[in-house]
């Protein structure tokens, strides 16, 4: 299954009912592909920090009161939670990350 900045717009329990019924279609070893933006741990001053948090401050104004960015740890807790034991983020360019959850 592939998400495209679907998970952001959305709060973590919602997030956490949409990975939980795509866990629970999935055969084992199936895979819940999402590309998503990925907040860095920290803050800093680089141009793709700030424009990750100006990013996030459009989802929550914008989209949905409630969705937010995330950071890598924040979305590794949502899927082992959902029910995805692995996880691991490509980092493709200055904004999308690919989160892949693995059943």
């Amino acid at each position: 299954m592939l998400y495209y900045w679907i998970l952001t717009t959305w709060t973590d329990d919602e997030c956490k009912a949409i990975m939980e019924n795509s866990c629970k279609a999935l055969p084992g070893g199936g895979k819940l592909i999402a590309c998503e933006p990925v907040l860095p741990k920290e803050s800093d001053d680089s141009h793709r920090t700030r424009a990750l948090l100006e990013g996030d401050i459009f989802v929550m104004t914008i989209y949905r009161a409630k969705g937010k960015h995330r950071t890598e740890e924040e979305f590794r807790k949502l899927g082992l939670s959902a029910g995805f034991p692995h996880f691991r983020a490509f980092y493709i360019d200055y904004f999308y990350t690919v989160l892949e959850f693995t059943k």
